[in-house]
């Protein structure tokens, strides 16, 4: 075999193995691309998008086997007075008027009845130093207009960093909705971003007994 074509199989050999390193670099960065999170902003906040569940709950809060969890943004909750007036970021709130009486920002609770609520935890921001957060799980009477505190915490400052307070609700609290409504509360004490309502959870459970039957 001359060296023209021993040359030429080299070429030939050097050429093909080039092709195809370039062929598997563009698989794999359409690969990359196809999977990896993209990112922008909504809400004044930044979104990131093709995350599982698990990715998106990094430091989720531990759950219980057999309990029922229902999350809430800040945004769901509603002032309890006209002139507690407050401003929204992203899905948290703050107050921007605080009215004397110790109002707060209150969310109403859609359980089934029967249910046994076991567990509250908020997700607060608490960067002021004079003054704490106040928060708990309050039932309401419409006959007599009664509140009655059925747990309460406090948030405590100052740090720009997420406090998740977690409040025990022992024994637990089982929801009659023939008499009752349940609410969980949030009582900020500055009329700023100081204090930042970022959300809540509770956890219930749901008895067999209650259970509603299904016809046939």
């Amino acid at each position: 075999m001359s060296r023209k074509h021993v040359m030429l199989i080299v070429f030939s050999g050097v050429f093909l193995g080039l092709a195809l390193l370039l062929s598997s670099s563009l698989s794999l960065a359409q690969l990359v691309e196809q999977s990896s999170p993209s990112s922008g902003w909504d809400e004044g906040r930044q979104v990131t998008s093709n995350l599982t569940q698990s990715q998106s709950s990094l430091a989720a809060v531990p759950t219980t086997p057999g309990t029922t969890y229902k999350t809430f943004s800040g945004g769901a909750f509603s002032p309890t007075n006209s002139s507690l007036t407050y401003s929204a970021q992203g899905g948290a709130v703050y107050a921007t008027a605080l009215p004397p009486g110790g109002f707060s920002f209150s969310l109403e609770l859609d359980l089934p009845q029967g249910a046994k609520i076991t567990e509250v935890v908020f997700f607060v921001v608490d960067n002021d130093t004079a003054s704490n957060m106040d928060l708990g799980l309050r039932s309401y009477n419409p006959e007599t207009n009664s509140f009655s505190a059925l747990e309460t915490a406090s948030s405590s400052g100052a740090s720009t960093s997420l406090q998740t307070i977690v409040v025990p609700v022992d024994p637990p609290v089982q929801v009659d909705n023939t008499t009752t409504s349940y609410r969980l509360r949030v009582a900020p004490r500055v009329a700023s971003s100081a204090h930042l309502l970022r959300g809540a959870r509770i956890g219930y459970i749901v008895s067999q007994v209650y259970l509603p039957s299904v016809l046939k």
